[in-house]
């Protein structure tokens, strides 16, 4: 891992937690490899899963080997601020086979405390063995932070692996916190990874996910609305070729009056790739103010290639104000005989159309035009080549 945060980074050794590891075993021992009929899993091959090549048995896990012998780099954090971030951590990860994976087999837990300003932080997967991780970070009261993640996979070799992960955005009272998530996986990879977003009063979260390559991938995204006047809005772009599949199962909890919650994504399918984008909203009753919306677009380049988008309401209070859209196309063919009668190659059209399609929400984030740049080209190797 390279960061610009290290002097801020707590690891949590598993002796250190020893008392939560405990509290998580009984839970953990009630979950199993979910099932193709389960409605979070049954547009994801879970079935056809070969562990065995993955060097993963899940009715063997080795608990043993999850000792790590890192030491703290600084202790930055209270005790009691340790002992309340594991606890929040308890409450609020899911009752997924995948995140408690992470919870009890990741070597060490790590507390990035984050401070004023922009900062970058990397994440290094090598090696064919499945890893396991859990990362918090952490935004205290009235702080206003820009940081960019990225999650690299190496992989030489032709086997598939896989990689599991549960990942913690905690914005405190009245702080801004904007996320650039950029996943990159090797072409075999399967990737199962929980993402939770808690918001207390008045904070405001901006999380854009950007994911790159890989196998499979299945993403759980859950964000807590738990403070009065809490926004979390979340947007990104999935570029998709060859035989890639992503399922994104994105949810927004509003816990509290005056909250504001927004989902925006898109992807473009190319080759044989298939995208799948489920999007749920839960406003329990009684609440007040909320405001909620929900948006899916989706472009495909081929017509092998498959998108879905699977908008999701439980709205059961009144005092609100919710919209959802969703749409799944081909490229405009006005446009582009549109493009191509003004001097344009079909190659030039069909790069100025997709790049006209994702470039709206890059250009949206609040980072550099390097930044922005970078994402566009990676992108547009993945649909077009780099043309």
């Amino acid at each position: 891992m390279n960061s610009s945060l290290t002097k801020n980074r707590l690891v949590l050794t598993k002796e250190r937690y020893k008392d939560f590891y405990t509290s998580l075993l009984e839970t953990w021992n009630g979950l199993a490899i979910p099932k193709d009929s389960e409605e979070s899993w049954r547009k994801f091959p879970i079935g056809s899963v070969d562990w065995k090549e993955l060097q993963f048995d899940p009715k063997e896990l080795n608990l043993s080997a999850t000792a790590s012998e890192e030491n703290t780099v600084e202790q930055s954090l209270s005790e009691e601020t340790i002992q309340s971030l594991l606890a929040t951590i308890l409450k609020y990860t899911p009752k997924d086979y995948f995140a408690y994976l992470s919870l009890v087999a990741a070597p060490k837990y790590e507390i990035f405390l984050l401070e004023e300003g922009e900062s970058e932080i990397h994440f290094e997967e090598d090696g064919d063995k499945p890893k396991h991780s859990v990362r918090i970070f952490y935004l205290t009261k009235g702080k206003t932070t820009k940081t960019q993640i990225q999650l690299q996979n190496h992989h030489d070799g032709e086997d598939l692996h896989m990689t599991s992960a549960l990942d913690f955005y905690i914005a405190e009272d009245s702080s801004f916190f904007e996320i650039l998530d950029r996943e990159s996986s090797d072409l075999d990879l399967y990737r199962f990874r929980n993402v939770c977003i808690l918001g207390q009063n008045d904070s405001q979260v901006k999380y854009h996910y950007y994911p790159m390559g890989g196998f499979r991938s299945k993403l759980f995204l859950h964000a807590h609305l738990l403070g009065k006047g809490a926004e979390v809005s979340v947007d990104g772009v999935s570029a998709l070729g060859g035989r890639n599949l992503k399922d994104l199962d994105m949810e927004m909890f509003h816990h509290a009056d005056h909250t504001t919650s927004k989902i925006s994504y898109k992807a473009i399918v190319t080759d044989k790739s298939h995208h799948i984008f489920t999007g749920n909203l839960n406003i329990p009753p009684n609440l007040k103010k909320v405001t909620a919306h929900q948006e899916s677009f989706n472009l495909s380049l081929n017509k092998k290639a498959r998108a879905e988008a699977n908008p999701k309401l439980e709205v059961l209070a009144e005092d609100v104000s919710c919209t959802h859209g969703a749409t799944v196309g081909d490229i405009d063919e006005e446009q582009y005989f549109y493009l191509l009668s003004r001097g344009l190659t079909p190659e030039e059209s069909k790069s100025l159309l997709v790049t006209a399609f994702y470039g709206e929400t890059i250009h949206s984030i609040g980072f550099s035009d390097e930044v922005k740049l970078s994402l566009e080209s990676e992108i547009k190797e993945i649909l077009v080549g780099g043309k």
